[in-house]
């Protein structure tokens, strides 16, 4: 009976695939095209792609380089720090007079919202990361000391890091909403077009309209320039040592951006239209 036991232990699939996988990692040393080729016939693997999918299960390391981990990990928190504490302050704006302060206001709102978005999703990913890379060391094994203490850090970390500025959505909302009620107000006669009220509060919404994508832009553009100057280097670093892990999460200042210019365009040009299609069916 034992001998039978010993002889079913000696063919389980976890020895053959180990052994396959150890033969992936060799040849994707090389060039991974050629080794789609050549390596992966007996498993039926016929991209690149799933070659290289498979070269990341082949490397089972937890940690590429375990001894710079610490010292990259304290790095990046560090950045994430100061990211979080100055990194949306003191944008550089043009000559405004009297409107430079509430202009400076305005545009570090719209950055704080950027950056601590950005950190508050690096800290929840790299816990994450971490949490999986633990479980992939050996129970004693140094690496999963290190591991766990930077999970547990990082856990700590994302109960400060809650994310950008709750307001920023009421902004779009607001600026949005106004070119909705004018249209409204147009149309039940408060305001009839070629009244000189009707040309004056024009005027002030495409002046508000202005002054909004200006802020948004500023906004994000400062966001963006902190986030590549602060932490995008540490953040790279760290992925360094980790290895086989992809890219750091990326800021979402293009998207702030492109969506709320997006949003107040289309409802300056498009919900107008509609209103006023829609007030000609009724009163046809």
């Amino acid at each position: 009976m034992a001998d039978e036991g010993q002889g079913k232990s000696d063919n389980l699939i976890l020895d053959e695939l180990t052994d396959q996988l150890d033969r992936t990692f060799r040849l994707l040393r090389g060039d991974a095209d050629e080794a789609a080729d050549l390596a992966f016939a007996r498993v039926r693997i016929d991209t690149t792609a799933e070659a290289r999918l498979l070269s990341e299960l082949a490397e089972r390391a937890p940690l590429e380089h375990p001894d710079r981990f610490t010292d990259a990990h304290r790095l990046a928190m560090h950045a994430l720090e100061v990211l979080d504490r100055d990194g949306w302050r003191h944008p550089r704006l043009p000559r405004l007079g009297p409107l430079h302060a509430p202009a400076e206001w305005a545009v570090e709102f719209v950055a704080q919202y950027v950056v601590r978005s950005y950190v508050s999703d690096v800290v929840r990913n790299l816990a994450r990361l971490y949490a999986r890379r633990e479980s992939q060391c050996e129970s004693d094994s140094p690496e999963r000391r290190v591991l766990a203490r930077a999970r547990i850090q990082a856990d700590r970390l994302a109960l400060g890091f809650r994310g950008g500025a709750s307001g920023l959505p009421t902004v779009l909302i607001g600026g949005a909403a106004i070119p909705v009620l004018a249209s409204l107000a147009r149309q039940f006669g408060a305001v009839k077009p070629g009244e000189p009220v009707f040309i004056g509060g024009g005027s002030v919404l495409v002046v508000l309209f202005a002054v909004l994508a200006f802020v948004l832009l500023q906004g994000a553009g400062l966001a963006r320039r902190r986030v590549l100057v602060v932490g995008r280097q540490p953040m790279e670093a760290l992925y360094e040592t980790i290895g086989h892990c992809g890219r750091p999460p990326e800021d979402d200042a293009d998207t702030i951006a492109l969506v709320a210019i997006g949003l107040t365009a289309v409802t300056w040009f498009i919900l107008p239209v509609v209103l006023v299609t829609l007030a000609a069916i009724f009163r046809g």
